[in-house]
């Protein structure tokens, strides 16, 4: 039987083992970082103050998903590593049409305000209804629609109605591989499906009708750091263009060489990229 280890060499047992692929997140880890330590946020208008927001959740997202699949804890990676997939096609959607959907990405603040102080009513101040009630009517039109038998509608989503669903936001920004190959099965981990538990059960020491389960399995942490830094670079990309966050050759040569790594590593895994 093995000697049980500490966690800091648990952590240093899975980095050499996937040292490249740690290697490449941690450039990409690294410029972030620093832009977030030098930058100095301004919003010129909404949709600059969108990407202010969006970038650091993004890195914060990116940053948790290293340090999950550090000490091989891929479930939850896996949980945040879809949130990163959504903030992605949100951030590609709003650059198709920039200030209109930037203006109704902050104006849905007050519908939820609004929603909540409705169903918590006994919970918020007067005159925070007060307060709330006046934007929730300034921003009321905006999220307003026709349906097809000519009724009123109001948004249920901050998209509608241009978009319907979050499939239709993947479709649009031209992700609708990603939806199936990436979003489908990291939901299915989200909500608890057989498959969440995959690893665990593939990696299995099995003796006799007993089975040891492998709780801490790294069988998924090259794929999730290859697809977090493919998520993250993108949507620093998108950034970097209208706040500039980093300086463009070096954040261009980090991206292209961690993705052609990436690349190279799936093929010789027999993964189509």
């Amino acid at each position: 039987m093995s000697e049980p280890i500490d966690e800091d060499q648990f952590r240093r047992t899975i980095y050499e083992k996937h040292k490249e692929h740690f290697d490449h997140f941690y450039r990409l880890h690294h410029l972030a970082e620093e832009s977030l330590r030098t930058f100095r946020g301004f919003t010129g208008d909404h949709y600059q103050a969108s990407l202010v927001l969006i970038y650091p959740r993004a890195y914060k997202s990116f940053d948790s998903i290293r340090r999950l699949c550090e000490v091989a804890s891929c479930e939850d990676a896996a949980v945040i590593l879809r949130c990163l997939l959504n903030l992605l096609v949100v951030a590609r959607w709003l650059s198709l049409k920039p200030q209109k959907r930037a203006r109704k990405y902050f104006a849905w603040h007050w519908v939820e305000m609004h929603r909540q102080a409705k169903q918590f009513q006994d919970c918020v101040p007067a005159a925070w209804v007060s307060d709330i009630e006046k934007h929730f009517e300034a921003v009321r039109s905006q999220f307003e629609y026709k349906d097809p038998k000519d009724k009123t509608k109001f948004a249920r989503h901050w998209y509608e109605p241009e978009a319907h669903s979050i499939y239709d936001l993947f479709k649009e920004v031209g992700l609708e591989k990603q939806y199936e190959e990436g979003y489908k099965p990291l939901s299915g981990v989200e909500h608890s499906d057989a498959m969440a538990f995959f690893a665990m059960i593939a990696g299995a020491e099995k003796k006799g009708d007993e089975r040891k389960l492998e709780i801490q399995s790294d069988l998924f942490v090259p794929h999730y750091l290859r697809n977090a830094f493919q998520y993250f670079a993108d949507i620093f990309g998108i950034c970097n263009k209208t706040i500039h966050l980093a300086d463009y050759k070096e954040f261009e040569e980090t991206v292209s060489s961690g993705i052609n790594f990436y690349k190279s590593d799936m093929l010789a895994r027999g993964i189509p990229p």
